[in-house]
C-alpha cells in the first residue's frame, strides 16, 4: 500500500496534540531529533501529563522532510494516548504520508481493542499495544500493532545491557534492547523509562531518533 521508497519516512513516528489534561501531576516534555545517513530531517515532539488520579495523556507531533534523489517527501503524524493505572486505554492517530492519510482510532475492550481505519472497523484480541517507542511499556509485548493502520506485528525483544549513549552532548547510561521479527529496532531507555535512541533501516538507508 506505501511505496518502498516512501517506507522509511513512516517508520520515524513514534507517538498527537491534544489539551492539558486537568489536574495534572507532573508534565514531562521529550524532544527527539530524527536523522536519515546522519542528517537531521525532522523532530518529534511527546508531551506526557500525568494526574494524581492515575490517569495520563500523551501528546505526539512528528513532523519530517526528507529528499531521496531528485524527490521529497513529508511525514505529519500526531497522536493521542490515553492511559489508566499505566495500561493504554485508548489512542487516536493522524497520519498525512507525503498525501495519503490516515485517521485511526484505538480503543481497548475487554478482549483486546476495537480498531478503526479510516472508518473501517476491526477488532484485535489480546492484551497488545500499539507501536509507541517513547516508553518501555512494548518491551513486554509480543504482538503489536501500526501506529499509522493498524498493522499487525509479531515481535520478539532482546535485552543486551548496559550502554553509555550520547543525549544532548553528554554520555548517559542506557538499557539496550533488539526488537526483531515483525518490527526491527536497536532502542535505548534511560533510567526513567524514557526512549534515548532509536536505530533502524528503511529501504536501505539508516534511520535514527535520538532525544535532545
Amino acid at each position: 500500500m506505501i511505496s518502498s521508497v516512501k517506507a522509511f519516512i513512516l517508520a520515524v513516528g513514534l507517538v498527537a496534540a491534544v489539551a492539558p489534561v486537568a489536574l495534572a501531576a507532573d508534565t514531562v516534555s521529550l524532544g527527539y531529533d530524527i536523522r536519515k545517513e546522519g542528517e537531521s530531517i525532522g523532530k518529534e515532539q511527546v508531551r506526557i501529563a500525568r494526574a494524581d488520579d492515575g490517569t495520563a495523556v500523551v501528546d505526539v507531533q512528528t513532523k519530517t522532510r526528507a529528499k531521496v534523489l531528485f524527490l521529497e517527501f513529508r511525514y505529519d503524524h500526531s497522536r493521542r494516548e490515553e492511559w489508566r493505572n499505566g495500561a493504554m486505554v485508548r489512542m487516536v492517530a493522524d497520519t498525512d504520508d507525503d498525501g495519503s492519510k490516515f485517521h485511526l482510532e484505538a480503543e481497548r475492550s475487554a478482549g483486546g481493542w476495537n480498531l478503526t481505519v479510516n472508518g473501517q472497523a476491526s477488532e484485535r484480541p489480546g492484551d497488545l499495544l500499539p507501536l509507541t517507542l517513547w516508553g518501555r511499556s512494548i518491551l513486554e509485548k509480543s504482538e503489536l500493532f501500526s501506529i499509522i493502520d493498524a498493522k499487525p506485528y509479531k515481535v520478539r525483544v532482546e535485552a543486551l545491557g548496559s550502554e553509555q549513549v550520547s543525549v544532548g552532548g553528554q554520555m548517559v547510561t542506557a538499557e539496550h534492547f533488539r526488537m526483531s521479527g515483525g518490527v526491527e529496532r536497536d532502542l535505548w531507555y534511560g533510567s526513567d523509562g524514557f526512549l534515548l535512541r532509536a536505530t533502524f533501516q528503511r529501504s536501505g538507508y539508516p534511520i535514527e531518533i535520538v532525544r535532545e
